[in-house]
């Protein structure tokens, strides 16, 4: 597939996956439980309910920062290296 480029895609992901999630990211509440443990499906589902609540932050203003838009971007990356390492 030469010239294509899959830029800050899973597909580029090198080395070892880190042994836990990243933490929270300045538009998550202060409040919000990140999942520290090794177990890939927990990590999973940590990441889609913090997708989840920044999505519903949006809903419930009617507007999208452009720091919840790279935060929501960022969270995505993470979860599809995870779902790329467990298939």
């Amino acid at each position: 597939m030469k010239g294509m480029s899959f830029g800050n895609s899973p597909v580029k992901q090198k080395g070892p996956l880190p042994k836990s999630n990243i933490g929270l990211l300045e538009t998550e509440n202060k409040d919000t439980y990140v999942y520290d443990g090794s177990d890939l499906r927990e990590r999973i589902n940590d990441y889609e309910d913090r997708i989840g609540f920044i999505k519903e932050d949006i809903f419930n203003t009617d507007k999208t920062t452009p720091q919840q838009k790279k935060d929501l971007a960022k969270l995505n990356q993470e979860l599809a290296i995870l779902r790329k390492k467990k298939s």
